[in-house]
């Protein structure tokens, strides 16, 4: 069962650790949507952002950018869902 860890604020330091920590033991994947799509940490290999929020902040970013449609969908593509 995948999980998808949803991170809204910048650079959470708990969060990430988690995040991390569970990516390196089981399928893991992470969204970033408001202020977390400015994150600047490295992150696990299946991470998303919400291409709105990122274009609302100006800003570009190196993972895959997915609309609400593709939010919608890979939430429940996964077994559970964790928001930070």
């Amino acid at each position: 069962m995948k999980t998808l860890h949803i991170m809204r604020k910048i650079n959470d330091p708990f969060a990430l650790a988690a995040i991390t920590d569970e990516s390196g033991k089981w399928p893991t994947a992470l969204l970033l949507i408001q202020d977390g799509v400015l994150t600047t940490e490295i992150l696990p290999e299946e991470t998303y952002v919400c291409h709105e929020d990122l274009s609302a902040r100006g800003a570009e970013s190196p993972y895959l950018s997915i609309n609400y449609t593709g939010m919608a969908r890979l939430i429940t593509e996964c077994g559970r869902v964790i928001t930070w």
